[in-house]
């Protein structure tokens, strides 16, 4: 299975008295990286949570977002930090006095109530109360991951298509090259001894220095070598997509190779109707690049 690197989940547990939702939304990236954004007071979760996406999630910038709901009062205790707020109190009333701005107490408290870190909500957390958490959270990470997977592999299905009708593509252009390539060393022939007799004007042209010199072309336009590796490059393209998994860095890496094939076959092969086969060929190689960065 092919996965692409780009998805979006959501996962929702509600349970007696609290609820939690996870959305998970994921981009292109060489590697794997985790953005979490959770309430402070589940820091000591997050570790359990990363291990928990590293099982499962493997390539891209992930971000994933938890949410926290109680609904009980015992459960939650609301504290406020008496300096700051004092602090706070102090120079929102200087500032007034200053400008002579009018205003009531309860409008410079809630002003100060806004300030972060004046107004917090905390809870006990005991061994017991964070393993009940946990237990509530895992099941709604598992959630948002299930669909999270569910669309990065059609995503993937999608692309694995789109893959391997190019790959035939390829094989295809690549077949014509073969035809055409013995015509390069023939047309050659022919313009060098077309070129020497009207050079010579009437004087016979030495075979065996015209024969040394179509040698020496025919070995530097050979691009059987190419066409074999480029052949080889395509088999293994149909072999990493039937494999499946975390393929991405692979298919990228044979991509490259095959471009560089290409290009090498433009250079040697320097004969119009091959060179309008190769860009062709290069144009649907790259396609291949660009879709491969998407892949996990």
């Amino acid at each position: 299975m092919i996965r692409s690197m780009t998805g979006y989940g959501k996962g929702e547990l509600a349970a007696e008295n609290r609820s939690f939702t996870v959305e998970m939304r994921a981009v292109n990236n060489k590697f794997c990286e985790f953005h979490i954004r959770m309430p402070r007071i589940f820091n000591p979760l997050e570790d359990r949570l990363r291990k928990l996406l590293s099982t499962r999630v493997f390539r891209g910038r992930v971000d994933i977002s938890v949410s926290y709901r109680t609904h009980s009062a015992q459960d939650a205790k609301i504290t406020y930090n008496e300096a700051l707020a004092e602090n706070y109190h102090a120079v929102l009333t200087a500032i007034s006095r200053k400008f002579n701005l009018r205003g009531h107490d309860g409008d410079i408290l809630g002003l100060v109530a806004k300030f972060p870190d004046v107004v917090e909500f905390e809870k006990d957390l005991g061994d017991d109360a964070l393993e009940s958490l946990w237990t509530d959270l895992e099941a709604a990470a598992n959630i948002a991951i299930d669909g999270f997977l569910a669309m990065r592999e059609a995503e993937g299905t999608a692309l694995e298509a789109s893959i391997r009708e190019k790959g035939q593509n390829i094989g295809q252009l690549l077949s014509i090259v073969e035809t055409k390539a013995p015509d390069v060393v023939a047309g050659y022939r022919e313009k060098l001894r077309k070129r020497m007799e009207d050079a010579l004007s009437g004087i016979a042209v030495d075979e065996y220095r015209f024969l040394n010199e179509i040698a020496h072309f025919a070995d530097k336009a050979a691009i059987d070598e190419e066409i074999t590796r480029l052949h080889s490059h395509l088999a293994q393209l149909s072999h990493i997509l039937d494999e499946g998994g975390t393929v991405g860095r692979k298919l990228d890496f044979l991509a490259q190779e095959m471009a560089r094939e290409a290009n090498t076959i433009g250079a040697k092969a320097n004969f119009a109707d091959i060179s309008k086969v190769v860009i062709e060929l290069k144009g649907e190689i790259e396609k291949i690049r660009e879709q491969v960065q998407n892949i996990e």
